[in-house]
């Protein structure tokens, strides 16, 4: 009878152990845990003084891992070696690989490296502190960074408190404590000795902590940052019982200041001018794309000189002046597979004066239809092809109120017929012929401009005859015809908009979706704009306080104490609508920063991260 027993017991447990090995892994029921680890305990423990050891042990509640600690931790005040973290377990160790300063208080960093084991859940803003002295440095200062002409919040840079307030400390010293900025753009520095202090920020690329790369890009406080504290009023609770009427009730909470420190980085002009291409795609073209706008013309001639004027070629520029085409009109040089050409064009020296730079270049022309050149020069061919006509690109479709009415061709022109064209309008269901005029685009030659007062909602057609135009290389248009169409008012919306207080040199732009400017006009004394003829669509409003009022953004100088040029955005985006007309007072008092980040660039963090799960 013991025996059956003890059979029932043991097949009982077994099918217990059966079932449970056969479910492992496969838990039913539960919240999915979302909690971050949890410090539990530390060798040393947290904030401790006259620490005297290499090694630092923190403890956690439950497992976790690392991510990418190397470039997340940091430790302030920042040391010469990085210090070797280890994540095993529910434990994380950190060795300090040299000797720390005496009576200094320490800060280790993790921003967001610690996480879960099982969900991946970190632990944001995790810090651990010690010192090496009798006591600890509690003061600290905190605000944002933000990049200087979008706002957009700048993540990841480092942002230091430097003790020594000279302005060589930032290209030549190690900062006093730093921090690092987190996706909001926030930052705050712990562990302030009392005292005064710079604040910089700097996209560190040799990880030095010093301003000594004209590419990285920087930002500085112009304030010295006196840290300090204060005690405020909190609302704790609000309650109503049968004796006391509404009865709010206080705790006082410790605020550390300043805590709205506003940064805004950006990046010097630092590049030299260059050459950066040089092309020959065509016998009668030479190519010449450099890496920043000239400030001034590229001149150019062929080696030996065949003319000491410049009468042998046509001058072409890209709007930015960026890039120059070299039109060759002189038969000779065309004819030649190999020029040798001095190209001269400005330079800023190291004082900052414009000099001449003078490159010798060799430019070739490889033919790609060397075969069949060839095949004629050996009387193969048995007849010439036709005459390629000039091609001409004509205005077509229905162009919108204000846009510029072009012809755009291959080549220069040598040659205009005017006669041979003609403007009709509709009127009714026939098309009248009208007046008009053509230009030629100052900038980009090979445009030319049809003016005339075109009526919204009007019908056009444009009749070329034939050899209207002629190249500079002789060939000539075959006759062409377009038709287009002028968009109504009512595809249109109209923006009034009010500024009372925008002061001097305001510049106000309005943005397309793409934050592209495309309406831009000087804020009158009164502050009032409108601007008529908006597609349908999202627009945003920004103010440029144009300081050289050049007209457009301007960025810093660190060496010259000088900031980047401030921008301002308007909070909401603007829903413009067709036949609807849409004020907007803006008063630049009433709005901060954070009215346009909070709206609009932390809404767009989370849905760029969201998108990349």
């Amino acid at each position: 009878m013991i025996k059956n027993i003890s059979f029932v017991i043991i097949s009982f447990v077994s099918l217990i152990f059966i079932s449970g090995c056969a479910n492992q892994g496969y838990p039913e029921g539960g919240p999915k845990d979302e909690s971050p680890p949890r410090m539990v305990a530390s060798d040393p423990p947290m904030n401790a003084t006259n620490f005297k050891g290499d090694e630092i042990e923190i403890e956690f509640n439950e497992l976790i891992v690392l991510r990418d600690a190397m470039q997340k931790v940091v430790v302030s005040p920042p040391l010469n070696k990085p210090p070797i973290i280890r994540g095993l377990g529910n434990k994380v160790t950190v060795i300090l690989d040299e000797e720390l300063q005496p009576a200094t208080t320490y800060t280790i960093d993790f921003a967001d490296a610690i996480q879960d084991n099982n969900e991946g859940n970190p632990l944001t803003g995790f810090t651990f502190s010690f010192s090496t002295g009798e006591t600890q440095d509690s003061l600290q200062v905190s605000g944002h960074l933000f990049e200087a002409d979008t706002h957009t919040p700048v993540a990841g840079a480092l942002v230091m408190a430097h003790s020594n307030l000279a302005d060589t400390a930032f290209t030549k010293t190690v900062p006093a404590r730093v921090a690092k900025t987190n996706e909001k753009g926030e930052f705050t520095i712990m562990n302030l000795a009392e005292g005064k202090y710079r604040i910089f920020a700097l996209e560190d690329m040799n990880r030095n902590y010093r301003f000594d790369q004209p590419g990285e890009r920087i930002a500085w406080y112009p304030d010295l940052v006196e840290p300090t504290f204060e005690w405020r009023d909190r609302v704790d609770s609000l309650f109503k019982d049968s004796v006391t009427l509404d009865t709010v009730l206080y705790t006082k909470e410790l605020v550390y200041l300043p805590d709205s420190i506003q940064l805004f980085l950006f990046q010097e002009d630092f590049e030299d001018q260059y050459l950066d291409t040089r092309e020959r795609k065509e016998r009668h073209r030479l190519d010449f794309i450099f890496n920043r706008p000239l400030e001034d013309s590229l001149r150019v001639k062929p080696i030996p000189s065949v003319t000491e004027k410049d009468d042998w070629f046509i001058y072409e520029r890209s709007l930015r002046h960026d890039s120059v085409m070299i039109w060759i009109t002189d038969s000779s040089l065309i004819a030649r597979d190999s020029l040798t050409i001095e190209a001269v064009y400005p330079v800023r020296d190291s004082l900052n004066n414009l000099v001449d730079r003078v490159d010798t270049l060799k430019m070739f022309y490889r033919d790609r239809d060397t075969q069949e050149n060839r095949k004629r020069r050996d009387g193969d061919e048995k007849e010439k092809p036709a005459r390629v006509p000039l091609s001409v690109r004509l205005p077509g479709g229905n162009l919108d109120i204000g846009t510029s009415v072009l012809l755009s061709f291959p080549v220069p022109l040598s040659g205009i017929v005017i006669d041979s064209m003609e403007l009709t309008q509709k009127a009714d269901t026939v098309f009248q012929p009208v007046n008009f005029n053509i230009f030629q685009d100052s900038i980009r030659i090979r445009n030319f401009k049809i003016v005339h007062p075109w009526m919204p909602g009007g019908e056009y057609r444009l009749v070329i005859d034939s050899a209207a135009f002629q190249g500079i290389y002789g060939r000539v248009n075959n006759p062409l015809k377009s038709e287009f169409k002028i968009k109504t008012e009512e595809s249109y919306g109209t923006l009034y908009i009010d500024v009372p207080n925008a002061g001097d040199n305001a510049l106000l732009q309005v943005l397309n979706s793409k934050e592209e400017v495309i309406r831009k006009a000087w804020l009158p004394e009164n502050g009032k704009l409108a601007f008529r003829y908006l597609k349908p669509g999202e627009y945003f409003l920004r103010i440029l306080e144009d300081l050289n009022a050049n007209g457009k953004w301007d960025t810093g100088d660190f060496s010259e104490g000088r900031q980047p040029e401030r921008v301002h955005y308007y909070p909401e985006k603007i829903q413009l609508r067709a036949n609807w007309d849409q004020g907007v007072t803006w008063d630049l008092n009433e709005f901060t920063i954070y009215d346009f980040v909070n709206r609009n660039r932390i809404k767009e963090k989370k849905t760029q991260s969201s998108g990349r799960r």
